[in-house]
Parts: structure tokens; C-alpha cells; sequence
């Protein structure tokens, strides 16, 4: 057969292919070896029977020729041996052949590719359907109308995950919507830009809402457009129960200050539909908000709040509607099968928790709200039984705070140490080493390598050294080689080993940095060091391809230009496009980390180019269907970027532009077009959409927007976008208090979060209303003055000062714990009221308090304050604010918490002591427990005396001080 002419051996295949093969001893797959063989030009790029000089011999319906309906036997490997194919792809026969018969997934992959890289406009229309879920968006342009409607059926009929870009590609073909053009995009209607969607009208819009509110995944761009062209145009009101569940999926682009006019009533009714209530879980956080607080109104006991809301959007109700709970099984089901947040569930843990027998049946989201405050009520078997409830499930971690996993620590230490897998694996990082069995220790270590270390406050950050030494004496580590077996054993601790660890041990080290949060620049030196050492499992770096950077996901997102730059640009592409789409889809890394990655594989091309010279688009005009593409802007440098993108581009894609840029000057060319778009200003609808392009405004470019709206206003201090400069955050707040009728409520407060609550001026501060703070969420006012933190404590204690629910104390443990985040802004009378509280303050929060407060304590109030976590203060001695307490207090007062707690004074305070003090010092000093002895005929001073004078002196320091 070999020597056969091909024109024979065409016409033995086409008889073949139809041929009886149950009567004969060979099959099919024994023709295709002989097609194989015959066609097999692995040493030659040009195909057996192909050439264009021979009339014969020249048909591009190659693989309709001479494979035919063999080609289901097909393998890539194959497909390579037969030469060049290039000039096969585009014929109709080779592509009717592929669409009818079922050939490998990276045989179609390739073919396709293949296509799009010769031809990158070939039309989608004449693709077999098989193909049109493989083909870039260039190939759905310029499309007529019945094309763009018979391909988009076929389209949603046939492909699981349509890639954005080919639904704007596919929007882009109906310049003028009609309702026919609008029914067949279906889905793909989030490709729509907003000047298509105002264009169309507002009748347009309604006698095609039963399919626009069934779309998944709007803009919040292009879902404003749409409501606003709806009201607008009178067409629509949203003043019913079927109005809201009318809008389906486009709830997400209602303001809330229309929702402020709906009774909670009708949101009452509206919510017993499921999808209503999944399609508002999805909306801007501040209309939650406001659709939570309409639902209080109608009744605001915590029985019927969390019977009214829904599980979805618990994590919404104010803290303080949570505070009486039902003491029931009933009340306690329903609660556990909602969403908190964790300053809302160490409300109801106590509540809750009490109810249940076995802690397997209590939720995650209620046994995140674990405390020592909140534990005293129960046995310790019940705290160990709650323990071990806390432990990771099948799929399922629960993300532990510091102060909770060391609370834990005490009762764990009193019972069994050893049983290292019936406790989150976290609270295994707080263990005294010590007191491990020497024969445990690896499977302590084993059990301690699946925790997370981000749980590590930074004051005790110091301790991964510590746990890395311990586990290199205890595995027996010496140098800087540690093999497979030992690295399995180090788990998560692999994430925090050095450069010259990482370059001498085994290479599965590559395996456990996979894992990790973050790598260090010299982590990452190392791991490119090893894998271009060559004896990893990925091969020499002359062998890598595609399949090589699928393997180290997600290490590419790390990698430089000394590892991109051994992979060819095709085989980065595909990797790229598929990488980011599936980082952004499950939220595995920042945008941040993106851009870095991608600046990194850019650089080889990047440093060729002359950006001097280029001030025309020379690389290809951006428009609707590029903007959505996962590789956006990254084709782009910033010249070609400011070059290629029109103004006009820009306000109809606003938002799914902002969602892709990140680099800093890439958004200050989105801004400065915005300000040629709008020179009379943004617009709240415009700037709710801004993203972290707001971030790269001037003072200049804030005092022309429009900040109106609490929408805008909570969008655009929404910290997923970045931080703002102090400067720039009281521009925003008072453009927005300027606004009459607006003010700094709940929702505002819940916008601005602690940190850019604190840059505000004392002036507004002091206007803040006591019942904003307690309906807003806990606010963390670390970053606050000590000035700015008292404001905010008065204001809080006067919010909260009716919560004394169910308790006896003279602070109720509720009331602590919603005053918790304030404390730091705390006198020591206040303080001095916990005292008899058993609110058992963890150290963390201890040490958030103003030294002043901190160092005009005694030992025994210290103890009281601190409760079960007084032997915490030895774990955290290191830190400034407990050093500063410690020299302070006499060494045998703090002897008497028996913690080994060292540094203390051995003199008596005499009078004349506090003198001196009074006069040569600014620290407070705090006396003794214990009565003082001086030398004879001094004065000797009362603790009570020594109390009173020492919190004068502190009160004379800091008024010096201020």
C-alpha cells in the first residue's frame, strides 16, 4: 500500500469507509493504522497527497479524502505526523467531516486553534456546532441578524461556559435591539452595552423583561440602565409584590432609596419566593441593607428578625436585634441555618449552642462565634464537646480568630493533649511545645501541618520560627535539606520555609508552595532555581508547554520572566485565557496579583516596543467584544491603551472595563476620558461602577463628582477596591454630607468601615447620632486617635447603654461585647466596671486599650478583667503596651498569677517615689496589691490612695501630653 498512488489510496479509503468489517478478521482501527502510515510525513512539513501545482493532487478537502470516517481514531500525535494542515482548516468538507465525527478533545482544540491563528475573522457560521464552544469572539462578529440568531441558539443549546467575550460578540451584531434579537441572545444579553439597552426604549424593555430578568451575571451598569429606562419612560413601577419578583435578576440595578419607599410588608410577601431572595443576595450590599431594615420595621423583636429575614441576608441585621433571642430548640434551628458574620454570632452562640447535644449539628456560621465571654454558662465537657465541634468537616473549614483558638488552648491543656485530630488544627499553633509527649511529636506536627498560620496575630508572628525549629528537631532536619517524607509532615509550614531550604530539598517542595497564600521575592527566586534545575516532575525547560504551566497552578501567578520566558507565546495564550478566567471565577487571587503576573509574562515583548513613538492604535481599535475578553487590557501598553480606547467605548462599557484594569495608569487614562465624556462631572450612576479605577483620582477629580447617593458613597468605599489616602476620604464625605438630608447613619457608618471613619475630622465625629452606631455593624477603630476613639467610645456607650438583658453585672456580656470594638476609646472607670463582669477580655483586646487605661490597673483587676485568659499575658509579654504594664507593677503582685511573668519592680513605692515620679516621668505607675513598707518614719500609703493619685498623675501626663 505504501507505494500506491493517492489517488488509489483516495479511493481504497472511500471504499473502506463504507465497508461490512463483521465478516472479516481485521477492523477499522487496522485501516486507520494503514492510513497512518501512508500519510505519515513527520520528516516533511508538507502533506503526503497534497500539492497545488497538481490539479489532482490539489483539493484542500484533504481530511474528507484520504482519512474520512477514520478520523474518530485520530490523536494529536497523529495530527502532527501529517505535515502542515494548514491549508485544510477553512474548507467546508474537512469541517462538515469534524462536526460528524468524534474525534479527541485536544485533536478539536487544535484543529480549531489552528483555524483562528491562519484565519482570525473565519465566521462562526460555517463551524460545525462542536466547534462554535472552542471559537475566540472574533469569529461571532459582523454576523446579520438571522445568523446572530440561529448561532446564538446553538451557542446556549450546545456550550456549558460562554466566555463573556463571545456574548458581547454576539450583542455587538444587533445595532438596533429588537424583541426577536433580544429572545435569541438570551443569556448572552450581558454583553450588551449600555447605550444598546437606553437605545432600545423603555416598551422594548418591559415586552422583554420575562427574559431579561432571567439573565445571570449583569453589570451593575447595564442593569441601572435598565431600570432607569423602565421608570423613566413610565412604563414600570416598583411599588408591588410582583413588581420586585418581576425584576428577577435586574433587582441588583434598583437605587435603594426606592426601596425605602416599599413597605417591609411587601418585601415580606416578595421574599417567599427563593429565586427573588437569591437575586437580592447578589445586590450591592447597601440595598441588603436597606431591604433588612424595611423588614425590621414591620416588627423588630429578635423572634420575628430572624423569622423575617432571610438566611441569606442575616449577615444584615444589626447586632442589637439579635440580643433576645428565644431560648428555644426552634428559635435555635432557624438560627443555625442562617449566614453571620462573626461579631454577629458571638451574640447568639450561648443562645444557640445551648440547644443542641451534638455539636456536628451546630452550623459553622454559629461556632464562629466562640468566646471565653460567652462559654461560662457551660460544663467543660460541653466547652470540649463545642471544641470539637469547631473541627474541620468534609469540605468545610471554619476560619478561628486568635483570641478564640488561645481561649480554646485552656481547656484543652487541662484534657487530653494528644488528641491532636479532635481540635481545629489551628489551636494546635498556640500549644506550650513543652508539654508534648517527645514520642507525639510527629504526629503533632503532622496534624499542625494543615493549619493556616494567617490566623497568627503580629505580635505572636514570631512564633513560626519557633514551630519550624521545634519540627526540625523533631523530624530530625539537619541543613537545609529536608526530603519528601519530611516535607509531607511540615504541610502548610512548608509556606514559610527560606530560599536556601526551598533550593536544597527535595523537589516535591514545589508541590507544598502550591498551597500558599503568598511567596516572598526570595521564596520565589528559589522555586524558579529548582524548576530550572530540570529534576522536577516537570522535565528540563526545553520540554515545557502548555500542559507544563496547567501543572503548577497556581504557581505561575508568582513566577517572572526568567520562567515565562521559556514557554512559547501560543502555548502562554491558552494558558492565560483559561488561568484567569478560573482565578476570577472562584475568587483565588487578587486583581492585584494578576497584574503582576501578567506585567511578568509582558515584559519579554514589552521591552522591544518604543512607546515614545506610538500615539496612534496601531495594535486594533478596543471594542464591545474585546473589553470583556479575560486577557483585557493585558494586549494593551498604556499608549496603545489610551490610543485604542474611545471615549464612546468607554461610557457604554463602563463598568466590564473598570472590572478588568488595574494598573494605576491605565486607570488614570479610564478617568481622564471619563472627565471628556462628563466635564460637568461624574454622576452617582458613573462612579458606582468606577471599581478600583476611583483610586487613581486626584482631590481635583473629586471635587466635580456628584457624590449624592448612599449607593455611591457605599460603592465607592467598598475596600475590595483598594484604600483611599485621608485626603480623599473627607472630600468624599463631605461632598456627600453636603447633600441635604444626608447624614452619617448606620448605613453610612457601615460604608466607611473603622479605618476611613477614623481620618475623619473630630467635627464631624461628634455629630454622629448614638442610634447610627447601634445599628451599624462592630467597627474596628484600630487605626483612630486615642482622641478620636473617646469620641466614638462616648457615642457607643450612649447607643448601648440599654442592653443589660438577662444579667446581673454591672455590664451585661452582651453589652461588652458590643462595645468591644470601642474599647480602645474606654476611661478606666469604664474599664473598672468589667471588673465584676466575668467578661473574661481576651489579651488582644486588653492591649487595644489607651496605655493610661492599661497601666493604672493592679495585678488583681488585671486578673478579673482577663478572667481564663490571664495566662495570656505570658504569651503576649513581648508586646510594648504589656511591657510598658509589666515594669510598672511590683515583681511579687505579678508573681501571684503564677504565669512566670518577669521584669517587674522590686522596691516599695514610698512618697516620696511618686514624687519623683510625679515630676521626672511620664509613665503611670501603678501600685501594689499589697500594703507598702517604707523605712521608718516614712508615710505609707493605702493601695486606694496610691490608686486615686497615681490616675491624677496619669490625668495631669496626658493633658501635658495633649
Amino acid at each position: 500500500m505504501l507505494n500506491t498512488s493517492c489517488l488509489s489510496f483516495k479511493k481504497f479509503v472511500s471504499a473502506m469507509a463504507t465497508y461490512n468489517y463483521t465478516a472479516v478478521e481485521f477492523s477499522q482501527s487496522d485501516i486507520y493504522n494503514t492510513i497512518l502510515v501512508y500519510l505519515n510525513t513527520s520528516s516533511d512539513s508538507t502533506p503526503k497527497c497534497y500539492n497545488t501545482s497538481n490539479p489532482d493532487l490539489s483539493s484542500t478537502a484533504w481530511f474528507a479524502d484520504y482519512i474520512s470516517d477514520f478520523l474518530s481514531f485520530v490523536t494529536l500525535d497523529d495530527l502532527l505526523q501529517f505535515g502542515s494542515i494548514q491549508p485544510f482548516l477553512v474548507n467546508l468538507e474537512n469541517l462538515q467531516l469534524f462536526g460528524q465525527t468524534s474525534v479527541p478533545d485536544d485533536v478539536m482544540e487544535y484543529y480549531v486553534s489552528l483555524l483562528f491563528e491562519m484565519n482570525p475573522s473565519f465566521s462562526a457560521y460555517y463551524l460545525p456546532l462542536k466547534f462554535l464552544c472552542l471559537a475566540p469572539a472574533s469569529s461571532f462578529l459582523q454576523l446579520s441578524l438571522e445568523q446572530m440568531k440561529n448561532i446564538s441558539s446553538s451557542v446556549h443549546q450546545n456550550c456549558i461556559d460562554i466566555l463573556p467575550e463571545v456574548s458581547a460578540a454576539l450583542a455587538s451584531n444587533a445595532e438596533v435591539l429588537t424583541v426577536d434579537a433580544i429572545v435569541a441572545l438570551g443569556q448572552s444579553s450581558t454583553g450588551l452595552s449600555t447605550a444598546q439597552i437606553s437605545g432600545a426604549g423603555g416598551n422594548l424593555l418591559l415586552n422583554t423583561l420575562s427574559v431579561l430578568s432571567l439573565v445571570q451575571g449583569w453589570n451593575l451598569d447595564q442593569a441601572m440602565m435598565i431600570i432607569q429606562t423602565l421608570l423613566s419612560s413610565g412604563v414600570y413601577q416598583i411599588n408591588s409584590v410582583a413588581s420586585l419578583q418581576n425584576l428577577g435578576s435586574l433587582i441588583i440595578g434598583v437605587q435603594s432609596s426606592i426601596f425605602n419607599l416599599i413597605s417591609g410588608n411587601i418585601f415580606l410577601e416578595a421574599m417567599k419566593s427563593e429565586l427573588f431572595v437569591t437575586n437580592v443576595a447578589r445586590a450591592p450590599v447597601i440595598v441588603q441593607q436597606t431591604i433588612v431594615s424595611q423588614i425590621i420595621a414591620v416588627n423588630s423583636s429578635s423572634d420575628a428578625v430572624i423569622t423575617n429575614v432571610p438566611d441569606l441576608m442575616a449577615t444584615e441585621i444589626p447586632r442589637v436585634f439579635l440580643l433576645d433571642v428565644p431560648q428555644s430548640s426552634a428559635a435555635a434551628q432557624t438560627v443555625n441555618r442562617k449566614k453571620w458574620k462573626h461579631e454577629q454570632a458571638v451574640l447568639i452562640f450561648e443562645t444557640v449552642t445551648a440547644q443542641f447535644s451534638n455539636p456536628d449539628d451546630i452550623s459553622f456560621q454559629v461556632l464562629q462565634g466562640f468566646t471565653c465571654s460567652r462559654i461560662q454558662s457551660f460544663s467543660t465537657s460541653k466547652v470540649m464537646s463545642l471544641i470539637r465541634g469547631c473541627r474541620r468537616r468534609v469540605n468545610q473549614t471554619l476560619v478561628l480568630q486568635e483570641s478564640q483558638l488561645t481561649c480554646m488552648y485552656h481547656f484543652i491543656k487541662s484534657a487530653d493533649l494528644a488528641a491532636f485530630s479532635q481540635y481545629p488544627t489551628e489551636v494546635l499553633i498556640y500549644y506550650n511545645y513543652s508539654m508534648v509527649d517527645r514520642s507525639l511529636c510527629r504526629s503533632y506536627f503532622s496534624s499542625l501541618g494543615t493549619a493556616n498560620f494567617s490566623v497568627l496575630s503580629s505580635t505572636l508572628s514570631s512564633n513560626k520560627q519557633t514551630l519550624f525549629n521545634n519540627a526540625r528537631d523533631c523530624l530530625g532536619i539537619s541543613g537545609f535539606r529536608i526530603s519528601r517524607d519530611q516535607l509531607d509532615v511540615l504541610g502548610s509550614m512548608c509556606c514559610f520555609l527560606s530560599g536556601e531550604y526551598i533550593q536544597s530539598s527535595d523537589p516535591y517542595v514545589l508541590e507544598k508552595l502550591k498551597p500558599c497564600v503568598d511567596l516572598s521575592a526570595q521564596q520565589i527566586s528559589a522555586l524558579e532555581s529548582v524548576l530550572l534545575g530540570g529534576n522536577t516532575s516537570y522535565g528540563p525547560s526545553d520540554s515545557w508547554n502548555r500542559t507544563t504551566l496547567d501543572s503548577l497552578d497556581p504557581l505561575p501567578l508568582y513566577l517572572t520572566t526568567n520562567i515565562w520566558s521559556k514557554f512559547t507565546q501560543d502555548n502562554k495564550q491558552r494558558f492565560l485565557k483559561t488561568f484567569i478566567r478560573d482565578l476570577r471565577k472562584n475568587d483565588k487571587a487578587s486583581e492585584m496579583k494578576i497584574l503582576n503576573m501578567m506585567n511578568e509574562v509582558n515584559k519579554i515583548s514589552r521591552v522591544k516596543i518604543k512607546r515614545s513613538a506610538e500615539t496612534a492604535c496601531t495594535v486594533g481599535q478596543i471594542l464591545q467584544a474585546q473589553v470583556y475578553s479575560d486577557m483585557f487590557p493585558f494586549a494593551y501598553n498604556v499608549p496603545q491603551f489610551n490610543a485604542c480606547l474611545s471615549v464612546q467605548t468607554l461610557k457604554d462599557n463602563l463598568e466590564a472595563v473598570t472590572d478588568r484594569v488595574y494598573d494605576r495608569s491605565y486607570q488614570r487614562i479610564i478617568l481622564d476620558k471619563l472627565n471628556q465624556a462628563y466635564p460637568g462631572g461624574l454622576s452617582d450612576e458613573v462612579l458606582q461602577v468606577l471599581g478600583s479605577a476611583s483610586r487613581a483620582a486626584t482631590p481635583d477629580d473629586v471635587r466635580k463628582w456628584n457624590v449624592t447617593k448612599i449607593d455611591t458613597l457605599s460603592s465607592l468605599m467598598n475596600q475590595r477596591n483598594g484604600d483611599w489616602d485621608a485626603e480623599m476620604v473627607q472630600l468624599l464625605v463631605s461632598k456627600y454630607l453636603s447633600v441635604n438630608g444626608n447624614a452619617l447613619g448606620s448605613n453610612e457608618l457601615n460604608a466607611l468601615g473603622g479605618t476611613n471613619l477614623c481620618v475623619l475630622n473630630t467635627s464631624v465625629l461628634i455629630n454622629i447620632r448614638a442610634p447610627s452606631v447601634e445599628r451599624a455593624s462592630a467597627l474596628s477603630l484600630t487605626s483612630c486617635s486615642s482622641e478620636k476613639k473617646s469620641i466614638l467610645f462616648s457615642i457607643a456607650q450612649n447607643a448601648f447603654n440599654a442592653t443589660n438583658t438577662r444579667s446581673a453585672n454591672p455590664v451585661s456580656i452582651a453589652t461588652y461585647q458590643l462595645l468591644q470594638n470601642y474599647l480602645g476609646g474606654a476611661d478606666a472607670t469604664f474599664i473598672r466596671t468589667l471588673l465584676n463582669s466575668s467578661v473574661n477580655m481576651d489579651v488582644l483586646t486588653f492591649m487595644s486599650l489607651k496605655q493610661s487605661v492599661i497601666n493604672v490597673l493592679i495585678v488583681p483587676e488585671v486578673k478579673s478583667l482577663l478572667g481564663v485568659n490571664v495566662a495570656d499575658l505570658k504569651r503576649y509579654e513581648s508586646a510594648a503596651q504589656i511591657q510598658e504594664w509589666i515594669r510598672l507593677q511590683l515583681q511579687v503582685d505579678l508573681d501571684t498569677l503564677q504565669i512566670g511573668l518577669t521584669g517587674g519592680r522590686n522596691s516599695t513605692l514610698t512618697e516620696s517615689t511618686v514624687s519623683t515620679t510625679t515630676t521626672a516621668s511620664s509613665s503611670t505607675k501603678a501600685p501594689s496589691a499589697q500594703t507598702s513598707t517604707t523605712a521608718a518614719g516614712s508615710r505609707v500609703w493605702s493601695p486606694v490612695c496610691l490608686q486615686l493619685l497615681l490616675l491624677a498623675v496619669t490625668t495631669m501626663t496626658l493633658q501635658l501630653l495633649h
